[in-house]
């Protein structure tokens, strides 16, 4: 019996997928972004080794080509350290006008956040900035972080259920779910 969460596999009558939908998650933040009249949107990554991040970027990508907008290099940033990422990518984004970013994780995005503070931008002000996952320092940040709520507690529920059903002999291949928009304090409307 495999409960994989998080990591696809080869589907056999005794393998359970569960995750939360990243491609949804990762469209509903562009598209909030999008609906606050920001038009300039990057997309700050640690890494795309992960089908998780893949899956992000690649909403990311759909969503602004849904709404008819351009992404090119020069918004999009990918790279494995978290230095890296505020040394590189950041600095290019702000040299560019991006007014919005979105991090493929909260820690990302508090990094980010702390950066921007110290080249001198504010905080909703002059850039937004959304995270993934709501980890217990999206709330901390100041300001607090708007970011994608990933369920943890119904993540372990929903292995429980998988692997009851496994055991009932109930084939069940996947179970996404769903993941929600916690609006705090980093995101505002494009500035004028």
């Amino acid at each position: 019996l495999y409960i994989l969460i998080g990591k696809p596999a080869q589907y056999t009558n005794h393998t359970i997928y569960i995750d939360n939908d990243n491609l949804l998650a990762g469209q509903e933040a562009t598209e909030y972004l999008y609906a606050l009249g920001h038009r300039k949107i990057a997309y700050l990554s640690s890494s795309l080794g992960a089908r998780v991040l893949q899956a992000r970027h690649a909403a990311f990508l759909r969503s602004m080509h849904q709404h008819g907008l351009k992404t090119s290099p020069a918004a999009i940033g990918c790279s494995y350290y978290l230095s890296e990422c505020m040394e590189k990518h950041l600095p290019r984004f702000l040299e560019n006008g991006i007014t919005a970013i979105i991090c493929n994780q909260d820690t990302l995005a508090s990094a980010t956040l702390t950066q921007c503070q110290q080249l001198g931008f504010q905080v909703p002000d002059d850039i937004s900035i959304i995270g993934f996952d709501d980890l217990p320092i999206a709330a901390c940040t100041s300001p607090p972080l708007t970011t994608i709520r990933q369920d943890r507690l119904e993540l372990g529920k929903s292995g429980f259920f998988a692997l009851s059903s496994l055991l009932n002999h109930i084939p069940i291949s996947t179970y996404l779910l769903h993941a929600q928009l916690i609006q705090r304090e980093s995101t505002g409307k494009v500035p004028s």
